[in-house]
């Protein structure tokens, strides 16, 4: 089986070589366990190995995207975009919760994931991605309190990215009084792997783990794997 490297030192030989090739994954954890890191690192992986990358933001501005990455470790993401190795995509939703009829907000939300979708799909085409970003699917969450609802429009956007033939990274934030896997506990069902980061006291000090708490097709580990964040990015650390 094709597998993908994650772009994380150390994580690849733990899920036998990487993420399998087409597969819809899931990287999951609460605020600042480096979620966005990590997909980013995956993105910036490929486009070094010559494979072409599409990272979709939908709650930060791609410039602040591109900002913070240059700051923490220095990576040249404009020199990646000339030569048409990676694309930034901004897509900001603006669906209301409130004053509108349960049919009108079906129909909002379909057309909303179709709006994304077509621009998924233009950008993957303009430049032969092999890897994609969505960061995040928690917008769709957080808008949509059927469940249903919610399930089928996340369902429709996975289906979209392994039509494509991409191997696609979701990013989905955990509230802080949750113990579920994701914001609204559905998405978690419908990719092939789910990778949970967190903070865990240690010493007196949080630390950042890594844990692969699902994946398909793969003999994985089920441990607790510490992991830093330094110039170089992220490094699972060997016990």
């Amino acid at each position: 089986m094709d597998r993908v490297n994650s772009g994380v030192l150390g994580l690849d030989d733990k899920m036998e070589g990487g993420f399998f090739k087409g597969s819809a994954n899931l990287i999951t954890g609460k605020t600042g366990t480096g979620k966005t890191i990590f997909a980013i690192s995956y993105l910036y992986s490929g486009a070094l190995a010559g494979e072409p990358g599409v990272y979709v933001t939908t709650e930060q501005r791609d410039v602040d995207v591109k900002a913070d990455i240059s700051s923490m470790f220095g990576w040249d993401f404009e020199t990646l975009e000339k030569k048409n190795l990676v694309r930034f995509v901004s897509i900001k939703p603006a669906l209301p919760t409130r004053g509108i009829s349960s049919e009108d907000m079906v129909r909002l939300v379909k057309s909303y994931v179709y709006s994304i979708s077509d621009k998924i799909i233009e950008a993957i085409k303009a430049l032969n991605a092999q890897r994609v970003v969505l960061d995040s699917v928690s917008f769709i969450e957080m808008f949509i309190k059927d469940e249903y609802l919610a399930r089928a429009a996340l369902m429709q956007l996975v289906d979209t990215l392994k039509s494509c033939g991409v191997t696609a990274f979701l990013t989905g934030t955990i509230p802080e009084t949750s113990e579920a896997l994701s914001g609204g506990g559905i998405v978690e069902y419908i990719v092939d792997t789910v990778i949970k980061m967190e903070f865990v006291p240690v010493a007196e000090e949080f630390k950042r783990t890594v844990t692969i708490r699902k994946m398909r097709r793969t003999n994985h580990s089920t441990l607790i794997h510490p992991f830093e964040i330094s110039k170089k990015g992220l490094r699972v650390i060997e016990i």
